[in-house]
């Protein structure tokens, strides 16, 4: 369930209200968070108040000596939150002493979002700082790229976001679609990437000087050359990795399966050629990536947090 579908029951909601599993189910705990799912989580006040100065501000406030029945279970007052019991239990767990060594699972960027916007609103620095950190991780970074740009710009983490930036070279610039997190940062952030990526094409033409050191790997096979057929140009295929590398400046492009096909087709090559110019390009890459990574390296993102 989402926040958003939650919905807060006005009558019978202690008899409908679950308890939440181990770790929040401690009969030592001193206070219960209920989510709007009604899920009541046992937690401790100490706790929230180190993790939160949201929550230490409100447990410094007078608290009334008497509270209705619908206002404590076990004893134990009742707070009521807007987030969903799932939101909940991950920020609990990174609120949590054990979090260093049993990180909580974050399984999508959406509950990601959740648990960032929670932690925003009750002022958990700390937790938002560490969720940053984990997004930029190939399980983020690879399916959607411009998402985890735009949250790491958002939390204004140099880092990440430098990192998040980095792994968009992999496409052209104007290849990711829109996602909802661009509503959030500047358009002066977004332009920032657009020059940095414009900057890292511009870059690769330095690349021609290594052609005798690196030497690209033939398109083509033995059938090929005893059919007679033509050869791709050396300088039509240099160039057509130097065109590729400006629109997407990072050696993977060259792992680009369409393109590998595209280059094989130029060259006339055989049918069976396909799968071993794919091959021989992954080899060439392996040595390939540290010039063009030297080159990179040296473009750095502005960033203006």
């Amino acid at each position: 369930m989402s926040d958003s579908e939650c919905t807060m029951l006005e009558a019978d909601v202690e008899d409908k209200a679950m308890d939440a599993a181990a770790p929040f189910d401690r009969p030592d705990a001193d206070m219960i968070l209920r989510t709007c799912d009604n899920v009541d989580f046992r937690y401790y006040k100490f706790l929230l108040s180190l993790a939160s100065p949201f929550f230490m501000n409100m447990f410094a406030l007078p608290q009334p000596t008497e509270l209705a029945s619908d206002q404590t279970k076990y004893g134990l007052p009742i707070i009521p939150v807007s987030e969903s019991s799932r939101v909940m239990e991950k920020l609990l767990m990174f609120c949590s002493p054990v979090y260093d060594t049993d990180v909580p699972a974050l399984d999508n960027l959406d509950i990601v979002m959740a648990v960032l916007d929670a932690a925003d609103k009750y002022d958990m620095k700390r937790v938002g700082k560490f969720v940053v950190k984990m997004i930029i991780s190939p399980h983020f970074l690879e399916p959607e790229p411009m998402r985890v740009f735009a949250i790491t710009c958002r939390y204004r983490s140099e880092v990440e976001t430098r990192v998040a930036a980095r792994y968009m070279l992999r496409y052209a610039i104007s290849e990711p679609s829109y996602v909802a997190e661009l509503d959030c940062i500047s358009g002066g952030d977004y332009h920032r990437l657009v020059k940095y990526h414009a900057k890292c094409g511009q870059a690769v033409p330095q690349l021609i000087n290594l052609w005798s050191k690196y030497p690209l790997p033939q398109l083509d096979c033995k059938a090929c050359r005893k059919k007679g057929i033509s050869r791709l140009p050396l300088k039509e295929y240099q160039d057509s990795v130097i065109e590729a590398l400006r629109a997407r400046p990072c050696a993977e492009t060259l792992l680009n399966q369409d393109w590998i096909d595209a280059m094989v087709k130029k060259a006339g090559s055989c049918t069976n050629c396909r799968d071993r110019a794919y091959r021989n390009m992954a080899d060439f890459v392996k040595e390939f990536a540290e010039p063009v990574d030297n080159i990179i390296s040296q473009i750095e993102l502005e960033v203006k947090f």
